[in-house]
């Protein structure tokens, strides 16, 4: 009697990008900008993160319009 072998994600890394207004170019389009910031705890929970994303957009020199929390995980068996 064999056991069903149950695939796992393993995280490897996670990043967080902040997406910035820039401005506007000559067309009148928004200029998106990005800062990442690399070495974040791929278990941080969304609550902490914001938290730590709000304070620290508060730093940069554009508005921040977005933030994207970037996983990298193995696929293991």
């Amino acid at each position: 009697s064999g056991g069903i072998i149950m695939a796992e994600y393993l995280p490897i890394k996670s990043s967080v990008v902040f997406r910035l207004n820039g401005g506007v170019d000559d067309n009148g389009k928004m200029v998106v900008r990005s800062v990442s910031m690399s070495r974040i705890s791929p278990s941080v929970d969304a609550d902490s993160l914001m938290s730590a994303t709000d304070a620290l957009g508060e730093l940069l020199a554009f508005p921040v319009f977005g933030v994207e929390k970037v996983s990298t995980d193995s696929l293991e068996n």
